[in-house]
Protein backbone atom coordinates (compact mmCIF):
# COMPACT_ATOMS: atom_id res chain seq x y z
CA UNK A 1 0.00 0.00 0.00
CA UNK A 2 0.78 4.01 -0.46
CA UNK A 3 2.65 5.04 2.33
CA UNK A 4 0.00 7.80 2.40
CA UNK A 5 -3.22 5.64 2.06
CA UNK A 6 -4.97 5.47 5.43
CA UNK A 7 -5.74 1.68 5.33
CA UNK A 8 -9.05 1.77 7.56
CA UNK A 9 -10.62 4.61 5.28
CA UNK A 10 -9.67 2.84 2.23
CA UNK A 11 -11.58 0.17 3.53
CA UNK A 12 -14.67 1.84 4.41
CA UNK A 13 -14.51 3.78 0.69
CA UNK A 14 -14.26 -0.39 -0.74
CA UNK A 15 -17.41 -1.00 1.46
CA UNK A 16 -19.61 1.54 -0.37
CA UNK A 17 -17.92 1.30 -3.27
CA UNK A 18 -19.40 -2.78 -2.95
CA UNK A 19 -22.79 -1.54 -2.10
CA UNK A 20 -23.43 1.31 -4.92
CA UNK A 21 -22.58 -2.15 -6.99
CA UNK A 22 -24.23 -4.80 -5.72
CA UNK A 23 -27.22 -2.64 -4.00
CA UNK A 24 -27.80 -4.16 -0.87
CA UNK A 25 -25.91 -6.95 1.18
CA UNK A 26 -25.35 -8.75 4.09
CA UNK A 27 -22.17 -8.64 6.84
CA UNK A 28 -21.50 -11.55 5.60
CA UNK A 29 -21.19 -11.21 2.05
CA UNK A 30 -19.43 -8.38 2.35
CA UNK A 31 -16.69 -10.09 4.61
CA UNK A 32 -16.81 -12.93 1.40
CA UNK A 33 -16.52 -10.16 -1.40
CA UNK A 34 -13.44 -8.08 0.24
CA UNK A 35 -11.73 -10.99 1.66
CA UNK A 36 -11.41 -9.00 5.26
CA UNK A 37 -12.57 -10.12 8.96
CA UNK A 38 -15.88 -9.88 10.63
CA UNK A 39 -14.99 -7.38 13.13
CA UNK A 40 -13.24 -4.89 11.03
CA UNK A 41 -16.24 -5.42 8.59
CA UNK A 42 -18.79 -5.06 11.77
CA UNK A 43 -16.70 -1.96 13.13
CA UNK A 44 -16.75 0.25 10.07
CA UNK A 45 -20.37 -0.80 8.68
CA UNK A 46 -20.97 0.51 12.69
CA UNK A 47 -19.23 3.73 11.79
CA UNK A 48 -20.70 4.30 8.33
CA UNK A 49 -24.37 3.77 9.79
CA UNK A 50 -23.53 6.47 12.70
CA UNK A 51 -22.81 8.94 9.86
CA UNK A 52 -25.70 8.16 8.08
CA UNK A 53 -23.52 7.16 4.94
CA UNK A 54 -25.22 3.29 5.40
CA UNK A 55 -28.57 2.38 6.40
CA UNK A 56 -29.36 -1.22 7.77
CA UNK A 57 -33.01 -3.32 7.22
CA UNK A 58 -33.13 -6.39 8.61
CA UNK A 59 -29.55 -8.00 7.68
CA UNK A 60 -29.08 -5.74 4.55
CA UNK A 61 -26.95 -2.70 4.54
CA UNK A 62 -27.16 -0.14 1.71
CA UNK A 63 -26.44 3.31 0.79
CA UNK A 64 -28.20 5.49 1.98
CA UNK A 65 -30.41 7.52 -0.98
CA UNK A 66 -30.76 10.45 0.77
CA UNK A 67 -27.12 10.82 -0.42
CA UNK A 68 -26.03 8.81 -2.59
CA UNK A 69 -27.84 9.10 -5.73
CA UNK A 70 -27.09 6.71 -8.79
CA UNK A 71 -27.14 8.96 -12.14
CA UNK A 72 -27.75 6.01 -14.10
CA UNK A 73 -31.24 4.96 -12.28
CA UNK A 74 -34.63 7.00 -13.30
CA UNK A 75 -35.78 9.81 -11.17
CA UNK A 76 -39.52 10.11 -11.16
CA UNK A 77 -41.05 12.31 -9.24
CA UNK A 78 -38.51 12.82 -6.99
CA UNK A 79 -38.63 8.75 -6.37
CA UNK A 80 -35.82 6.34 -7.72
CA UNK A 81 -37.82 3.36 -7.87
CA UNK A 82 -34.68 1.35 -8.47
CA UNK A 83 -33.05 2.40 -5.12
CA UNK A 84 -35.83 0.86 -3.12
CA UNK A 85 -34.33 -2.02 -0.96
CA UNK A 86 -37.69 -4.03 -0.33
CA UNK A 87 -37.58 -5.07 -3.68
CA UNK A 88 -34.68 -7.11 -3.79
CA UNK A 89 -34.96 -8.35 -0.14
CA UNK A 90 -38.08 -9.73 -1.43
CA UNK A 91 -36.66 -11.33 -4.49
CA UNK A 92 -33.49 -12.91 -2.73
CA UNK A 93 -35.70 -14.05 -0.32
CA UNK A 94 -38.15 -15.76 -3.10
CA UNK A 95 -35.51 -16.19 -5.82
CA UNK A 96 -37.87 -15.08 -7.99
CA UNK A 97 -38.38 -12.52 -10.36
CA UNK A 98 -39.59 -9.02 -9.41
CA UNK A 99 -41.35 -6.20 -11.21
CA UNK A 100 -41.99 -2.14 -10.12
CA UNK A 101 -44.42 -0.81 -12.39
CA UNK A 102 -46.36 2.83 -12.37
CA UNK A 103 -48.76 4.47 -13.93
CA UNK A 104 -47.72 7.63 -16.18
CA UNK A 105 -50.69 9.01 -17.85
CA UNK A 106 -52.42 6.10 -19.30
CA UNK A 107 -49.67 3.37 -19.00
CA UNK A 108 -47.93 1.02 -16.90
CA UNK A 109 -44.55 1.57 -17.16
CA UNK A 110 -41.72 -0.66 -15.78
CA UNK A 111 -39.35 0.99 -13.17
CA UNK A 112 -37.72 -2.19 -12.06
CA UNK A 113 -36.79 -5.31 -12.55
CA UNK A 114 -35.06 -7.61 -10.50
CA UNK A 115 -33.88 -10.93 -11.79
CA UNK A 116 -31.52 -13.37 -10.39
CA UNK A 117 -29.19 -13.18 -9.21
CA UNK A 118 -31.16 -10.38 -7.63
CA UNK A 119 -28.28 -7.81 -7.14
CA UNK A 120 -29.00 -4.99 -9.64
CA UNK A 121 -32.17 -3.92 -11.72
CA UNK A 122 -32.14 -5.37 -15.17
CA UNK A 123 -31.24 -1.53 -16.95
CA UNK A 124 -32.63 -2.42 -20.00
CA UNK A 125 -36.09 -3.37 -19.07
CA UNK A 126 -36.72 -0.41 -17.19
CA UNK A 127 -39.10 2.09 -18.76
CA UNK A 128 -40.55 -0.47 -21.15
CA UNK A 129 -44.71 -0.67 -21.05
CA UNK A 130 -46.71 -3.41 -20.03
CA UNK A 131 -50.69 -3.51 -20.95
CA UNK A 132 -53.11 -2.48 -18.26
CA UNK A 133 -55.66 -4.71 -18.83
CA UNK A 134 -53.84 -8.10 -19.35
CA UNK A 135 -50.80 -7.92 -17.04
CA UNK A 136 -51.08 -8.05 -13.15
CA UNK A 137 -49.53 -4.85 -12.44
CA UNK A 138 -51.80 -3.27 -14.82
CA UNK A 139 -54.92 -4.98 -13.71
CA UNK A 140 -54.36 -4.31 -10.05
CA UNK A 141 -54.01 -0.54 -10.32
CA UNK A 142 -57.02 -0.12 -12.99
CA UNK A 143 -58.72 -2.07 -10.45
CA UNK A 144 -57.71 0.11 -7.28
CA UNK A 145 -58.00 4.07 -9.40
CA UNK A 146 -61.59 5.79 -8.16
CA UNK A 147 -64.34 5.05 -10.49
CA UNK A 148 -64.43 8.12 -12.66
CA UNK A 149 -60.56 7.41 -13.30
CA UNK A 150 -61.08 3.84 -14.28
CA UNK A 151 -64.17 4.08 -16.65
CA UNK A 152 -62.08 7.40 -18.44
CA UNK A 153 -58.89 5.26 -18.73
CA UNK A 154 -61.44 1.84 -20.13
CA UNK A 155 -63.19 4.55 -22.75
CA UNK A 156 -59.77 5.32 -24.22
CA UNK A 157 -58.37 1.34 -23.75
CA UNK A 158 -57.85 -0.76 -26.92
CA UNK A 159 -58.21 -5.23 -25.70
CA UNK A 160 -55.54 -5.72 -27.79
CA UNK A 161 -55.58 -9.54 -27.69
CA UNK A 162 -51.90 -11.41 -26.65
CA UNK A 163 -53.06 -15.48 -26.38
CA UNK A 164 -56.54 -16.83 -25.90
CA UNK A 165 -56.79 -16.17 -22.13
CA UNK A 166 -56.41 -12.47 -22.59
CA UNK A 167 -59.28 -10.52 -21.35
CA UNK A 168 -60.67 -8.63 -24.91
CA UNK A 169 -64.62 -8.21 -23.74
CA UNK A 170 -65.05 -4.77 -21.45
CA UNK A 171 -68.17 -6.90 -20.07
CA UNK A 172 -66.11 -9.41 -18.20
CA UNK A 173 -62.94 -7.39 -17.94
CA UNK A 174 -65.15 -4.87 -15.42
CA UNK A 175 -66.04 -7.76 -13.22
CA UNK A 176 -63.04 -8.99 -13.27
CA UNK A 177 -61.56 -5.75 -11.86
CA UNK A 178 -64.15 -5.55 -9.27
CA UNK A 179 -63.02 -9.28 -7.85
CA UNK A 180 -58.94 -7.78 -8.26
CA UNK A 181 -60.24 -4.67 -6.09
CA UNK A 182 -62.22 -6.45 -3.44
CA UNK A 183 -59.55 -9.46 -3.00
CA UNK A 184 -56.50 -7.02 -3.59
CA UNK A 185 -54.67 -8.42 -5.97
CA UNK A 186 -54.53 -9.41 -9.68
CA UNK A 187 -53.02 -12.52 -11.42
CA UNK A 188 -52.21 -12.16 -14.89
CA UNK A 189 -52.06 -16.43 -15.66
CA UNK A 190 -51.25 -16.58 -19.20
CA UNK A 191 -53.02 -13.37 -20.53
CA UNK A 192 -50.21 -11.39 -21.92
CA UNK A 193 -47.83 -14.35 -22.31
CA UNK A 194 -48.14 -18.05 -22.75
CA UNK A 195 -46.19 -20.28 -20.04
CA UNK A 196 -46.18 -17.40 -17.72
CA UNK A 197 -47.74 -16.34 -14.62
CA UNK A 198 -47.78 -12.80 -13.18
CA UNK A 199 -49.03 -11.74 -9.54
CA UNK A 200 -49.01 -7.98 -8.40
CA UNK A 201 -50.71 -6.16 -5.35
CA UNK A 202 -50.86 -2.26 -5.35
CA UNK A 203 -48.26 0.32 -4.10
CA UNK A 204 -49.94 3.45 -1.90
CA UNK A 205 -48.59 6.64 -1.77
CA UNK A 206 -51.39 9.17 0.50
CA UNK A 207 -53.46 6.18 0.11
CA UNK A 208 -53.66 6.30 -3.64
CA UNK A 209 -52.87 3.38 -5.37
CA UNK A 210 -49.74 4.74 -7.76
CA UNK A 211 -48.11 1.12 -9.31
CA UNK A 212 -47.49 -2.53 -8.49
CA UNK A 213 -44.93 -4.63 -7.16
CA UNK A 214 -45.30 -8.21 -8.73
CA UNK A 215 -43.74 -11.95 -9.11
CA UNK A 216 -43.30 -13.37 -12.38
CA UNK A 217 -41.99 -16.81 -13.37
CA UNK A 218 -43.00 -19.94 -15.21
CA UNK A 219 -46.50 -21.39 -14.74
CA UNK A 220 -44.18 -23.85 -13.37
CA UNK A 221 -42.50 -21.67 -10.25
CA UNK A 222 -45.82 -19.89 -9.20
CA UNK A 223 -48.55 -22.50 -8.48
CA UNK A 224 -51.87 -21.65 -7.76
CA UNK A 225 -52.05 -23.14 -4.56
CA UNK A 226 -48.96 -20.72 -3.74
CA UNK A 227 -50.36 -17.37 -4.74
CA UNK A 228 -51.89 -16.50 -1.19
CA UNK A 229 -48.90 -16.92 0.44
CA UNK A 230 -47.04 -14.72 -2.49
CA UNK A 231 -49.50 -12.10 -1.80
CA UNK A 232 -49.07 -11.91 1.85
CA UNK A 233 -45.33 -11.42 1.21
CA UNK A 234 -45.73 -9.01 -1.92
CA UNK A 235 -48.18 -7.07 0.18
CA UNK A 236 -45.55 -6.76 3.28
CA UNK A 237 -42.79 -5.36 0.94
CA UNK A 238 -45.65 -3.20 -0.91
CA UNK A 239 -45.92 -1.66 2.99
CA UNK A 240 -42.17 -1.15 3.39
CA UNK A 241 -41.76 0.57 0.24
CA UNK A 242 -44.47 3.31 0.80
CA UNK A 243 -42.46 3.65 3.54
CA UNK A 244 -39.17 4.05 2.07
CA UNK A 245 -41.25 6.54 -0.25
CA UNK A 246 -42.08 8.64 2.24
CA UNK A 247 -38.87 9.34 3.82
CA UNK A 248 -37.26 9.79 0.39
CA UNK A 249 -39.24 12.29 -0.21
CA UNK A 250 -39.66 13.79 2.83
Amino acid sequence: MNSYEVSTLKKGLLILDLLREKHALTLTEIMEELSMNKTSVFRMLYTLEKMNYVTKHNKYYHLNSHIFRNEHLYWHHDIQWASLIAPYHLARQEQITTYIGILEDCEMVIKNVIREPFEQPAFHAIDSRTPMHSSALGKVVLAHLSPDRQQAMLNNMELHTYTTETFYDYGLLIPHLQVIKAQGYAVDNEETNLGKCCIAVPIYLNKEAIGAIAFHGTTEQIKKNAIRSYVKKLVEASQQMTVEINYLLD
